[in-house]
Parts: C-alpha cells; structure tokens; sequence
C-alpha cells in the first residue's frame, strides 16, 4: 500500500517592518567668531510619535566650550523638552526628554534653540551630528555648525585720513590693520603687517 508522505508547514512569521528614520533633523548656527555664543537651531520631525519619558540624542556636536551640564532651551518647540536637554561636552552629547505630558509628534517640525560657546581656535571647519531616538534609526543629521572662520580678537582702528597717498604708502610702521583713506587718490589703503593694500573705490 502506498502513502502519500505528509509535510509540516509550521507557522509562517510575519515580516518585521524596521524603524523608520526622522523625517526632518536639520541644525544650523548664528555665530563664526571665536569663542562666540552661537546659537544652535535643531529642527526635529520624527517617523512616529515619541512619547513622554523617550528621549533623542544629538551627538558629534564637538568642539564647543561649553562644560558638562543642562543647557536651556528656547524656541517655539522648547516646551516639549520642558526647555533644557543634559549636555556633555567631550563627546558634544545633548539628551532631550520628552517632558510629561508631551509628545514629539511627526506631521511637523519641532524647532528649538541652544547655546554654546565656541572654540577659541580660528580656523575650525565645524562639525555634523546624528540623531538617535526611541524607535528610530540613527539619522545623519543636515547641516555643518561651530565652525570658527572670524577672529573675535581682532579689532579695527579708525580710518585715517591723508590729504595724499605718497605721505604713507611708503610708511612700514604702520600697526596691522590700520586703514587709511587717501583723499588725492580716493583710494582705500589696509597695513597687513608687511604691505598695504590698496582698495579703488572708483
């Protein structure tokens, strides 16, 4: 007698959708000087609703002067953090909690600001962030800040002014940066430190 052999299927798992990525997180700054307050926007929409208690984290935001602590908020979406994150600063880590009675929805932007102070060193190209959340992927994070292209050391004397340009084109002693307009030329003259240079305001 022939049997037909039989097969257990078993259970098919459904599939697991992954977590979905922020919709929006974007930062951008107010100030280049050195050793400047520069205030940070971070503009936040998340792929699902984030509830009281969950928090986001920014990370990489290196560089800055501004020690370990809570950093107030401020902005139209500040509230919903209860207006301060936990920053620290080796690792440029801010912790924003959703506040009680809160919700960082999606639909639309959240947008609040921070400060921090920036590096006393000239010549910084900034950093990026990325972005960690409750029932989210990590997302890079758009937008370059703290970084430091203006001298806040850096002072202008006032404009000198000389009936003609031969009486001090040839001065070398002059202190840097120091502008002198020449009536007789109209012409704009900056010390460098080793030469001026000549700006024709015709």
């Amino acid at each position: 007698m022939f049997v037909l052999p039989t097969f257990g299927l078993g259970v098919i798992a459904s599939p697991t959708a992954p977590p979905p990525s922020f919709e929006t997180a974007a930062l951008s700054d107010s100030n280049s000087q050195t050793s400047g307050t520069n205030t940070i926007t971070f503009t936040v929409q998340p792929g699902i609703d984030i509830s009281a208690g969950d928090s986001i984290t920014l990370a990489g935001l290196t560089g800055s002067q501004t020690v370990d602590g809570s950093l107030t908020l401020s902005g139209a979406g500040a509230s919903v953090f209860g207006s301060a994150g936990s920053w620290t600063q080796s690792t440029g880590t801010l912790v924003l909690t959703v506040d009680t009675g809160q919700a960082l929805s999606t639909g639309s932007d959240t947008v609040i600001t921070f400060n921090l102070q920036n590096t006393a060193t000239l010549g910084s190209s900034g950093v990026t962030a990325t972005l960690n959340g409750t029932g989210h992927l990590q997302t890079s994070v758009t937008g370059t800040v703290l970084d430091t292209i203006h001298d806040s050391t850096l002072t202008f004397a006032t404009i000198q002014v000389f009936n003609n340009e031969s009486d001090f084109i040839n001065d070398t002693g002059a202190d840097d940066y120091t502008i002198v307009h020449a009536k007789d030329t109209d012409n704009l003259c900056v010390w460098n430190g080793s030469n001026w240079v000549i700006f024709n305001q015709n």
